[in-house]
């Protein structure tokens, strides 16, 4: 049995569009990266919806970002740390106290489907464990359910999924790890642009739809 959908509020942290995926800035301009940006912010919240979780947070990002967070159903909140790793640790205290246990997804994920977040929360046994999402390169986690009640300090960036392990371990607290496709494939690089669209083709198209213009 999988944690209970209605105990559950995801956080994605955002930048502002314009901001976001600068590496790919010789490939894209910027109103192009702000589109592509959107776009897999769209399918990470779609795919939320589409797992019957009723609540997600979006925190930080500009005032489209807190559109499309709003026009979706969901809590757009503002920026609350210094850095990423701050505001998910300020954002995860406050879902506590809320009642709430919490997953974090970036959003930046274009292959991610409900069923991906489903299997996130099927490895929680009903809230018995921390479940930790590798991402693909990079050593880095695109997906964490912290069940109510159960410490853990985010500490996201390259290498993070072995720093949240060995955290784990010195706390003694469980971990299931979730692999899952949906959950591996960040976009950051123009290489990953390339290959995605090897695995999904006309994918920058869906999610640029006026990259042509």
């Amino acid at each position: 049995m999988m944690i209970e959908t209605s105990s559950v509020v995801p956080i994605i942290p955002m930048k502002p569009l314009s901001e976001g995926k600068t590496r790919l800035a010789r490939q894209l301009t910027v109103e192009h990266r702000a589109e592509l940006v959107a776009g897999m912010l769209w399918r990470v919240i779609n795919a939320i919806r589409g797992a019957s979780i009723e609540m997600f947070w979006v925190i930080g990002g500009d005032d489209r970002v807190r559109a499309l967070t709003r026009n979706m159903d969901g809590l757009w909140l503002e920026e609350m740390g210094s850095n990423l790793n701050d505001t998910l640790n300020k954002a995860f205290d406050r879902a506590f106290r809320e009642g709430y246990s919490v997953m974090y997804l970036p959003g930046d994920l274009p292959f991610i489907k409900s069923s991906d977040i489903h299997s996130l929360m099927r490895s929680s046994v009903r809230g018995n464990n921390i479940t930790l999402a590798p991402a693909r390169r990079d050593g880095g986690t695109n997906g964490i359910l912290i069940p109510n009640g159960i410490p853990f300090t985010p500490q996201l960036g390259q290498r993070s999924f072995a720093r949240h392990l060995a955290q784990a371990a010195a706390s003694e607290v469980s971990v299931a790890i979730c692999y899952s496709q949906g959950l591996a494939f960040d976009l950051d690089t123009v290489d990953d642009l390339e290959s995605y669209s090897h695995m999904e083709p006309g994918l920058l198209n869906r999610l640029i739809p006026n990259m042509d213009s």
